[in-house]
């Protein structure tokens, strides 16, 4: 059985049953040269997290040197939060490069979004992006899920989550994710699949043809 971790924050240490092949670390732009130093047999996603977004020029014009790169996998996290950070306007421009770029290299785009779901689902309809955009950990309500369902974005479950909404997720949008958490990604997907009445193998199963699409690069090393 393969599972994926879309979403990381962790490495997996050498001495765990878990191959590199099966997780997405997340960097920020400054931080690849070293990670990929580090560890070369991991996949990354890399972007500016809409918090860390005043001042990004420089990270900005760092991303589009190195984006391209094989290791790099996706663009982001990146994306829009009213809670923190600094005010939407510069999270939006920030945003909104990392859109172009996911678009010109045909790479996924991972998005962090915190009470500012009207602006991003603006954002989409305005670009009307040919690259999948991933919601990572999202626990939204029902209504908010069915609107994103059917505007076509896919979707990360991590460690928390809303079982109603979770269950209007299409299996074939999404993916499984730790980010921060302590819970290993086995355990992620067994509860996941447990709140979705679906065997671990089967529901495993499905989340792989997922990655297979999505991130071709993670699924070709395990088949």
């Amino acid at each position: 059985m393969d599972l994926y971790d879309i979403h990381t924050y962790n490495l997996v240490s050498d001495d765990s049953d878990d191959p590199y092949h099966s997780y997405i670390l997340n960097v920020f732009p400054l931080g690849y040269e070293d990670a990929v130093g580090s560890y070369p047999k991991c996949f990354f996603t890399c972007g500016i997290h809409p918090w860390h977004s005043e001042d990004a020029e420089a990270q900005l014009l760092y991303l589009e040197e190195i984006a391209s790169n094989k290791h790099i996998v996706a663009i982001g996290e990146a994306g829009l939060d009213k809670l923190k950070g600094p005010e939407l306007g510069i999270q939006r421009q920030v945003f909104e490069r990392h859109i172009l770029l996911s678009e010109k290299l045909k790479k996924p785009l991972i998005i962090h979004c915190v009470k500012a779901w009207e602006d991003l689902i603006a954002l989409y309809k305005h670009y009307r992006p040919a690259q999948p955009w991933i919601i990572h950990g999202f626990r939204g309500k029902p209504e908010l899920t069915r609107q994103l369902v059917k505007l076509g974005f896919k979707f990360t479950i991590g460690a928390k989550f809303r079982p109603e909404g979770l269950q209007l997720i299409p299996l074939d949008a999404m993916f499984c994710e730790t980010d921060e958490s302590e819970l290993s990604i086995q355990e992620v997907y067994e509860a996941v699949a447990e709140a979705l009445k679906l065997d671990l193998e089967d529901f495993a199963a499905v989340i792989a043809q997922n990655v297979k699409s999505v991130f071709p690069d993670l699924s070709s090393i395990s088949s």
